[in-house]
């Protein structure tokens, strides 16, 4: 795909540091834009025009990662303007994108022709989730980590991520597992994943009866883990 153009509505550190990351480590071709909307929203928006700037750039996937349910409010209106072709509305925190919001925006999205995604949490988020060619697009570089390692003697010397969080937090951990034992590589990757910060809720969630910032953990650990067990059968071989 030549020049994804993405458009991330932010509105504080959390967005702030997920654009930073894409613009980083995601592909030359891609072109990273931000929306900032300035808080607190009203519990209910009559005018959504009063929110937005006058002028929303032309993107193919809109990105929403507000901090407040209001953002959603404005969802429609944003794609609307900015010609959007698919949605992102990750879920690091419940209080951020209520279920029930989402699922009337996402009816709105729907009647616009545009389909709308929600990974919970963003880490969690795959190629096979979508058969939207932007959004596969993303989730091939960002989404469920997937790395490779390579071993020098008893410790972990390198390695080389293939798919990131989207946080950028899958590239603090390879860089900081550098001369680890292969046994606690694992626990390791954990501690280094939370360190980084995570910055997904700790509140135990409905779904999952555990806190997303540990499911966004395991995410990280399962990663390292796999990388492991590829090497270990590549020396049986």
């Amino acid at each position: 795909m030549n020049g994804l153009r993405i458009l991330g509505i932010i509105q504080g550190h959390y967005g702030e540091r997920m654009l930073e990351c894409w613009r980083k480590y995601g592909p030359s071709h891609w072109k990273v834009e931000g929306l900032k909307i300035k808080g607190p929203l009203p519990f209910e928006i009559d005018e959504v025009s009063q929110y937005l700037p006058d002028e929303i750039p032309e993107s193919d996937l809109i990105i929403s990662l507000g901090e407040e349910p209001g953002v959603l409010e404005l969802l429609p209106e944003i794609v609307r303007r900015a010609k959007g072709k698919a949605v992102i509305v990750p879920v690091d925190n419940r209080g951020w994108v209520p279920p029930g919001l989402f699922k009337q925006v996402e009816r709105r999205l729907q009647k616009m022709g545009i389909l709308a995604i929600s990974p919970v949490p963003f880490c969690a988020l795959k190629e096979g989730d979508s058969d939207n060619p932007f959004i596969k697009e993303f989730a091939s570089y960002f989404g469920i980590p997937e790395v490779r390692l390579q071993l020098e003697g008893e410790r972990i010397r390198g390695g080389e991520v293939i798919r990131s969080a989207p946080c950028g937090s899958t590239f603090f951990v390879i860089e900081n597992l550098k001369g680890e034992r292969i046994q606690d590589a694992e626990e390791r990757a954990g501690l280094l994943h939370h360190n980084y910060p995570c910055l997904a809720t700790m509140t135990i969630d409905w779904q999952f009866q555990d806190t997303l910032m540990h499911r966004a953990g395991f995410f990280t650990k399962e990663a390292i883990k796999k990388a492991l067990k590829a090497l270990m059968k590549d020396k049986e071989v």
